[in-house]
Order: C-alpha cells, then structure tokens, then sequence
C-alpha cells in the first residue's frame, strides 16, 4: 500500500530541522507507513522555553502568547501552512507537537468548517480564513503530542457549533511538566470525537518504542494501512 503523506507541526521554539532530528526514532518505527514533511513556522518566538537549545537554526513559533496578537499571529501560521499545502501537498495527515498540536487542531477546525452549513454562522474572520483554507483535502486522520486545548474565541466558537470528526490519537505525559497531561486530555475531550488518548510515563517528547510503534500501527490499521 502507499505511504499515508503527513504534514509536520513543531512545537513552540523548534523549527523544521530540529523537529526532523528529534523524532528520528518515531520517523524510522513508522518508515512504512507516513512519508513525513517538515515545515517552519513563520513567526520568531519571543519566550525562551528551557529545554530547546539556541544554536541550531531560528526559533519559531505558530504564535506567541504574551504579545496581545495571538489571532493575528495564528493567521499569519495558517497562511503559510496553507502555502506549504499547496506546493508540497495534498497531505493526507497531521503530527503535532505541542504548539504544533494546537495549531493542527485550529487548522483541522477551519478545514472542517469551510466544507460545513455551519460557516454562515461563524463570526466573519473566522468564514474569510475557513474560505481559505477550504481548497484543501481535510486531513484523515491527526496524530497530536503534549497537545493542548487552544484557548481561542475562535476555536471554542467552531468547537461549540460542531465537534471535530478527523481520527485522532493524542498521546500525552504524565510527568510532562511543560504541557500537563490533563491539557493534552482536554483537547481530545472537549474539541474531537472518539478520540484514541494514550499516556506514558515520560515527560514532553514522543514515545517511540517498539511497544509504542505498536500502539502507532495499529492506529494507522483502523485507518486501513
């Protein structure tokens, strides 16, 4: 069978190369299954986060929290993820982590709702970016870690009109002290439905063990992989 394509989301200071290099492992335990693209995020992350060294290309972030121009910023995000969509696309997936699972939940969200009857009621920024966004595929299925629920009026509005239906794994720490696992549960809870929620015992990275590669294919064979 072929490859499912995914599209790669970095997590809050990361950029492209660095989330290649750290999910070596993860990419080798799944070399059969996802054909993996990395991209960088267009904006300069402006809050330093302790574990992520400052050597090693620029750090990039989806958005920033504390600059009072999250939406803003997000949009900027969306625009170029949809550029990179539309020249190295379709993809049929998403792996986020972090940030980069918060910003594939939104981006997942404007995907569902531009193809919705639901649009017409969603405030009129969120119907220009959704219009956007809407000449792409909706990914078949997101594989999100150390996820969390983005608090965005946005978000909650399409979340509250409806929920997201993409098949989705969320895989999430329970010593993970940068993200706390009950934020990774909470989005797989309050924004998609049956959700696959998996824990591990380690902090903010990707288990991937053979034990956990198991867990990963047989994700992907419900998927028909």
């Amino acid at each position: 069978m072929s490859k499912f394509k995914v599209l790669c989301l970095h997590g809050y200071t990361q950029n492209a190369k660095k989330f290649h290099d750290r999910t070596g492992p993860f990419r080798r335990a799944l070399k059969n299954q996802l054909d993996f693209t990395y991209m960088t995020a267009p904006i300069q992350a402006t809050e330093f986060q302790s574990d992520e060294p400052t050597d090693d290309g620029p750090s990039a972030a989806w958005w920033n929290r504390k600059d009072g121009k999250v939406w803003q910023e997000m949009q900027q995000s969306m625009r170029a993820i949809h550029q990179t969509m539309k020249e190295e696309g379709p993809f049929d997936a998403i792996v986020g982590f972090s940030q980069g699972s918060g910003m594939a939940a939104v981006l997942l969200a404007l995907m569902q709702i531009a193809k919705s009857s639901r649009l017409a009621d969603m405030d009129a920024d969120v119907q220009a970016l959704a219009g956007e966004l809407g000449d792409q595929p909706v990914p078949k299925f997101v594989m999100l870690f150390a996820g969390f629920y983005p608090d965005l009026p946005q978000f909650r509005q399409i979340i509250a009109a409806e929920k997201l239906t993409t098949p989705s794994i969320h895989v999430v720490g329970e010593n993970d002290h940068i993200v706390p696992m009950d934020r990774g549960k909470q989005l797989a809870e309050e924004a998609f439905i049956d959700a696959v929620v998996k824990t591990h015992e380690g902090g903010h990275f990707m288990p991937s063990n053979a034990a956990w590669r198991k867990q990963y294919q047989a994700f992907l064979e419900v998927l028909g992989q």
